[in-house]
């Protein structure tokens, strides 16, 4: 049975304390950040599930700058809706910049 993602892209802006957090770290507060917002996430398939985003580039530990991210969701949403929901639940330091 194929599931449906549905991809939205966000750019993301790095910079204060969470330079100190590595990519892998961020991902893992991304994926909080998701479920605490109670958004329709996708999971990958297999034994051990996990929710579905990508990054375009690494940014280096320590440096400050842009992350552009595609998070996939398992319905429909906007990214209006997406933003709305998010926004309070990402720690200081990590802010949407652009919703392209």
């Amino acid at each position: 049975m194929q599931v449906v993602k549905f991809p939205i892209r966000l750019r993301l802006y790095k910079r204060g304390e969470m330079i100190y957090f590595s990519q892998l770290d961020v991902m893992h507060i991304l994926e909080r950040s998701l479920r605490r917002a109670q958004l329709p996430l996708y999971f990958t398939q297999g034994f051990n599930p996990r929710v579905k985003i990508s990054f375009s580039k690494a940014l280096k530990l320590g440096e400050e700058g842009q992350i552009e991210v595609t998070f996939y969701f398992a319905e429909e949403i906007t990214r209006d809706e997406l933003i709305e929901k998010l926004i309070p639940q990402l720690p200081s330091g990590l802010e949407i910049i652009r919703s392209d």
